[in-house]
């Protein structure tokens, strides 16, 4: 897990995004406090506070993959090469890996979404948990600014885990980022 060195206001907002080669979500992480009047057993009164972590769906902000069947109709390219055993043009198979497009095309979209977004100030930081291919080609593919806002990256894949594992981690992370 890589932390920024930047602190993380409490009245920041934080969204984090978790993605794989086929799902990218982005989530508002919130920390809410509760304060809680009491009494002790000689009727002192003090209050307990109880902190809780949890994370949002951010409306419109959930990307899929398109299918491999959705990606081949119209992709029926092929590429022209010069020379071999016959002058003149042959045309041949263009070397590309299909998964690996589709996965940048998810990557892309993301990428685009998150800089409209950090435009228009709809999030102050940005966590990214992806595995490391993704993580590397969001890295390569997300604006300057964006980057620059990123506060944490986990590079594991949390796409198919519970929202549990995930704010482990994330209460972990901004404990590290409040105290450093």
């Amino acid at each position: 897990m890589h932390l920024n060195s930047a602190q993380i206001e409490k009245s920041s907002i934080i969204w984090v995004l978790v993605a794989d080669g086929g799902l990218a979500q982005i989530y508002r992480y919130h920390e809410n406090k509760t304060i809680l009047p009491m009494h002790d057993s000689k009727r002192h009164p003090y209050d307990e506070i109880i902190q809780s972590h949890e994370l949002t769906p951010v409306p419109d902000m959930e990307f899929y993959a398109e299918s491999l069947d959705d990606f081949q109709v119209g992709h029926d390219r092929r590429g022209s090469k010069i020379g071999g055993a016959r002058p003149g043009y042959n045309t041949c198979e263009p070397h590309l890996d299909i998964h690996d497009e589709i996965k940048q095309n998810l990557v892309t979209d993301v990428a685009d979404k998150l800089k409209h977004a950090f435009e228009i100030k709809a999030y102050d930081h940005l966590v990214i948990a992806a595995p490391p291919k993704i993580l590397g080609a969001l890295r390569l593919h997300l604006d300057p600014a964006v980057l620059g806002c990123v506060v944490a990256e986990i590079d594991k894949d949390f796409t198919k885990d519970t929202n549990h594992a995930l704010l482990a981690h994330l209460q972990k992370t901004f404990a590290e980022a409040h105290t450093g």
